[in-house]
């Protein structure tokens, strides 16, 4: 889909969309990420719900972003639980 969101001045003034991913042990043990996506959402002013084209165009625009912060998000808190893991598989095998 090719993106026709007009780009006014409120576009310099960007979104900040955060997911935080947290594991939480049974011992208390606390692993969390944090990720922001910045790019692609579209303000307030720029989201165009005067048509079902503008709404569309727009909704897909913030869409696209939340989901690559998403997928990002739990890449990222996968990839710090394994290391815990195979930290304490590695101190138990000591």
């Amino acid at each position: 889909m090719e993106r026709t969101i007009p780009l006014s001045e409120a576009m310099k003034d960007k979104i900040k969309l955060e997911f935080i991913a947290r594991i939480t042990t049974p011992d208390g043990e606390v692993i969390e990420r944090i990720v922001e996506a910045e790019d692609g959402i579209p303000v307030p002013d720029d989201f165009d719900i005067s048509t079902k084209k503008g709404f569309l165009e727009s909704f897909d625009a913030y869409e696209k972003a939340a989901l690559a912060a998403r997928n990002k998000a739990g890449e990222e808190i996968t990839a710090e639980y394994l290391a815990e893991v195979s930290k304490k598989n590695e101190k138990k095998q000591k």
